[in-house]
């Protein structure tokens, strides 16, 4: 699949989607040289964690990468937030913590490339999978966006996909 051209039947610009886009990869290694990322086996619904008291971040062995990607960020968050108990607050700080994550993932300009590169369908799919994201992180973030995010959104697309909705 392309990342850059015009679509057919299109008056969208070429976009390249990816350009610039966050990669947890490089930051773990680049910022948390110190941590070592595992891929293993593990039981439970958990898909990763800080162990160890933040050298190890373990990742669920049998997950796609788009849910590597985006768990390894959701945990490097968790690292910059720093390590402590919640306590009853412990949804809050998930929350906070997947928030970020989404949006460091998926920035603005790359969800209206993506949509553009999908001419428009509003297939959720298809739409994480071009962003590399899992469906979950894509679903947070498009109903997380602020006003002027959904404003540029409307704005961006107005011209060429005037049938998609970030309502």
């Amino acid at each position: 699949m392309s990342r850059m051209g015009a679509h057919a039947g299109t008056n969208c610009p070429a976009v390249p989607a990816a350009l610039g886009r966050y990669d947890p990869w490089r930051d773990v290694r680049l910022n948390w040289p110190q941590v070592r990322v595992v891929i293993e086996r593990m039981t439970g619904d958990l898909l990763g964690e800080v162990r160890d008291g933040g050298a190890v971040i373990a990742l669920r062995a049998g997950t796609s990468a788009a849910q590597r990607r985006c768990t390894l960020a959701h945990e490097i968050v968790h690292l910059e937030r720093g390590l402590h108990d919640c306590g009853q607050w412990l949804h809050r700080e998930e929350f906070a913590v997947h928030l970020t994550a989404t949006r460091r993932l998926i920035r603005v300009t790359d969800l209206v490339a993506a949509i553009r590169e999908l001419g428009g369908a509003d297939d959720r799919g298809a739409l994480a999978q071009v962003l590399e994201v899992d469906t979950e992180t894509l679903v947070m973030r498009l109903s997380q966006l602020d006003r002027d995010e959904r404003r540029s959104v409307r704005r961006a697309l107005a011209r060429c996909v005037p049938l998609w909705s970030v309502a």
